[in-house]
């Protein structure tokens, strides 16, 4: 199957998902509307590993920073000389830094710096290492919002499986104009001098590969210090678990949250266990909105097409309240929404979608071209 025939089948199933959906108040429409106005510029994957992943570069989601209570969350500051897990001695965090997480390690780093993907192996004998794009695709704005962009030279930090665009070349090649951090990095543990006086270092820390790139030694110092392995990541995400079983009912109706761990999960493909991909965190009335939005959507029965593409990302929502945790898993396949424990589904809407959907998160679980199960249900950003 080519690129063009694949494309096309992920494009059919996405249609047929839209018209067989029990349209409750224009949700169907919105959902095709998404898919209908995704822009086609710099995205997706080469070859065969396109069925993988399709990420996007121009869906936007986020809230008014106003709008947005959030409560950052300081970084680690172990005493000074102490070697950390990634080889490297300790250094201060500033308070104001985030914490980003991927499959098991975490780090910081500072709170400007945009999101993207990293140099990855194609599926051709050898396994080459492609460049797909390695700036930024999204970044936060002055206001709070994310702006999505195409290939943007600032700092960044990439993830491997998400993949920016389908323009492609072998090798890796960072733009030595600004730094870069790729988690679940495909290099060589080791350190490489590069042009304009950057230095790019390779770690490996619980199985996980980091690559740094930076033109400043002590804040390159300072991200390498901060990498370390965890089972639950400074938002409150496990690296690894068995999604729970969904729950038809999410509690009382006076449940008071406190906060709100959105973790996006990436199914492995040989169907064994899920994986954390990107994490964040949501606090104050923003979490509660979420909460409440979901609660008042009913549950329905979905029509499903079986042909659809198996499932590669669902999101645990954790909410934190006065009644303890309540999880709420939501789907992003072909069968996308809020599961209930009946079998069938709390549609997405724009109420209940906007208030998760902040920071990274758009970019990672945007559903690229193809549009996914929350594309129409957020808003649009541009850079």
């Amino acid at each position: 199957m080519n690129d063009e025939e694949l494309e096309q089948l992920m494009r059919t199933g996405l249609h047929t998902k839209a018209d067989e959906v029990v349209d409750h108040g224009g949700h169907a429409e919105l959902a095709r509307e998404g898919a209908r106005t995704r822009r086609h510029t710099r995205v997706g994957l080469v070859a065969a590993a396109t069925a993988a992943v399709l990420v996007g570069s121009a869906v936007v989601a986020n809230q008014v920073a106003q709008d947005r209570e959030t409560t950052p969350i300081a970084g680690p500051n172990p005493s000074p000389g102490v070697t950390t897990e990634s080889g490297e001695p300790s250094a201060p965090v500033p308070a104001d830094w985030r914490v980003e997480s991927y499959n098991g390690v975490q780090l910081y780093v500072p709170p400007d710096w945009g999101w993207g993907g990293v140099p990855m192996n194609d599926l051709a004998p050898g396994q080459r290492l492609m460049s797909c794009g390695e700036g930024a695709f999204a970044f936060p704005g002055d206001d709070g919002r994310t702006r999505f962009v195409d290939d943007r030279d600032m700092p960044y930090v990439g993830r491997a499986g998400y993949y920016m665009t389908d323009v492609c070349m072998s090798g890796a090649y960072p733009m030595v104009t600004h730094p870069w951090v790729w988690l679940g990095s495909q290099l060589d543990v080791g350190t490489v001098e590069l042009p304009n006086g950057f230095r790019q270092k390779t770690v490996e820390v619980g199985g996980v590969r980091v690559t740094v790139g930076d033109d400043d030694p002590g804040e390159m110092a300072t991200i390498l210090g901060s990498v370390e392995a965890v089972e639950v990541d400074a938002n409150g995400c496990r690296a690894t678990t068995s999604l729970p079983e969904p729950s038809a009912e999410l509690g009382p109706t006076s449940t008071s949250v406190e906060s709100l761990s959105v973790c996006a999960y990436r199914h492995g493909e040989d169907g064994s266990g899920v994986t954390l991909g990107y994490s964040t965190t949501v606090s104050g009335a923003t979490a509660q909105r979420a909460f409440d939005a979901i609660q008042e959507m009913p549950g329905v029965t979905l029509r499903c097409n079986p042909s659809f593409p198996p499932r590669l990302d669902d999101v645990l929502l954790r909410f934190h309240g006065d009644n303890g945790d309540v999880d709420v898993l939501a789907r992003l396949d072909g069968c996308g929404g809020y599961s209930t424990e009946t079998g069938g589904m709390r549609l997405f809407t724009r109420a209940n979608v906007t208030p998760w959907v902040v920071d990274g998160a758009g970019l990672y679980l945007s559903g690229g071209q193809v549009g996914n199960a929350i594309s129409g249900f957020y808003d649009r950003y541009g850079g």
